[in-house]
């Protein structure tokens, strides 16, 4: 019996440390340029559609995530935008997808999914986020690593019983910002 109890205890603690070393986070600061914004309303009774003007976001997140294979990692992710021009304020919370072309240390592309929520519900009700990119390592030791990321990314606001935009007398419904961007981040 005390055979099995060691057994167990040492087993647990190979576990637990093999398990350990699966996990790891990163965060980033990041800034994307919109191609193309598309604001979606009401006027009249008719459904309009108009490109607006390009402005600049900046936003950060943090991620906690887990190498499911050697190649190939999952993981939950938090993070704020600010996106210029419309004023919008984003809280983000969502998962991400990251595939390893050699191993977690290199380069890697990956897909984001994240919902925006905001506080002040006179600028938009809430909305989604998805993100693909590339990540390069541009420095590599033994604790972190430093990566810079380029990235194309796709945020939709509701934006029902907000205030208007342009003209102040038509009915809000959506808008899309279509983005490219860079961030630079940290892995540890």
């Amino acid at each position: 019996m005390k055979k099995i109890i060691a057994i167990t205890i040492v087993s647990l603690f190979y576990i637990n440390s093999y398990s350990q070393e699966k996990w790891y986070s990163s965060a980033a600061i990041e800034f994307s340029v919109p191609s193309k914004i598309e604001y979606h309303y009401n006027f009249n009774n008719s459904s309009t559609v108009i490109n607006l003007d390009s402005k600049t976001a900046l936003g950060a997140q943090y991620s906690i995530n887990y190498l499911v294979f050697n190649k190939l990692s999952v993981g939950a992710l938090t993070g704020i935008q600010n996106q210029f021009g419309a004023d919008f304020f984003a809280f983000r919370i969502g998962g991400n997808l990251k595939y390893y072309f050699v191993d977690d240390d290199n380069v890697y592309a990956y897909l984001r999914y994240a919902r925006n929520f905001t506080v002040d519900k006179d600028k938009f009700k809430n909305g989604d986020n998805l993100r693909g990119g590339i990540g390069f390592p541009f420095l590599k030791t033994d604790d972190f690593n430093l990566n810079l990321n380029v990235f194309y990314d796709i945020n939709y606001f509701n934006l029902e019983d907000a205030e208007p935009l342009i003209f102040g007398n038509e009915r809000s419904k959506n808008i899309f910002f279509r983005s490219f961007g860079i961030s630079v981040g940290i892995k540890f």
